[in-house]
């Protein structure tokens, strides 16, 4: 598998390598691979290949890293997400929560009201972050109502369109593997 994935990053490279060394091979004409040039150029490419596989891999964390709003809580809260197009949406699925306060703090919960500003409902919301950066990075239009959940790896786990219960929750975070290992440890 390796073998297909290496001549495939480095037959280009070596074309590149080859015309800057001034020995561009005739289309269907093979190089003499005992030659030291040949294996300079082959090294050289791989060299490049390794470069250009290093700064793919390690630039996009960066920059998405920067771009994720709720990046401070990762590893540390369960934030919910309440989008609501008014105050008065955010506050019924917030009265629907309130039933089960203990149960949010137990599994590490933040709760945020979206509207046109950022409120938190239970723990704090981060700073700098606002609603339209909320909005954006999970593609929640001013008008809809959406309930996110997102785990403490900072990934999406689930949506509801419609105030949701507790307990519909719940069971959704204590089916995580990192909650029942949180739940065995306690």
């Amino acid at each position: 598998m390796a073998e297909p994935i290496t001549r495939a990053i480095a037959n280009p490279l070596v074309t590149i390598v080859k015309r800057s060394h001034g020995r561009l091979l005739r289309k269907g004409a093979q190089p003499d691979r005992s030659d030291a040039r040949y294996a300079a150029m082959i090294r050289t490419a791989f060299l490049l290949a390794a470069g250009f596989l290093a700064l793919d891999t390690l630039l996009p964390p960066v920059a998405a890293a920067q771009q994720r709003p709720l990046a401070g809580m990762k590893w540390d809260k369960r934030p919910l997400l309440i989008f609501a197009p008014d105050d008065d949406g955010a506050a019924t699925q917030w009265t629907l929560l309130q039933r089960q306060m203990d149960g949010l703090k137990d599994r590490d919960m933040t709760v945020l009201a979206v509207t046109d500003r950022v409120a938190a409902k239970l723990g704090s919301a981060p700073s700098g972050v606002s609603a339209e950066d909320l909005r954006s990075f999970y593609n929640v239009p001013s008008e809809r109502y959406e309930s996110i959940l997102v785990g403490k790896d900072g990934t999406r786990k689930a949506l509801w369109r419609d105030p949701v219960e507790a307990e519909a929750i719940f069971r959704i975070i204590d089916a995580m593997p990192m909650r029942q290992r949180e739940m065995e440890g306690r």
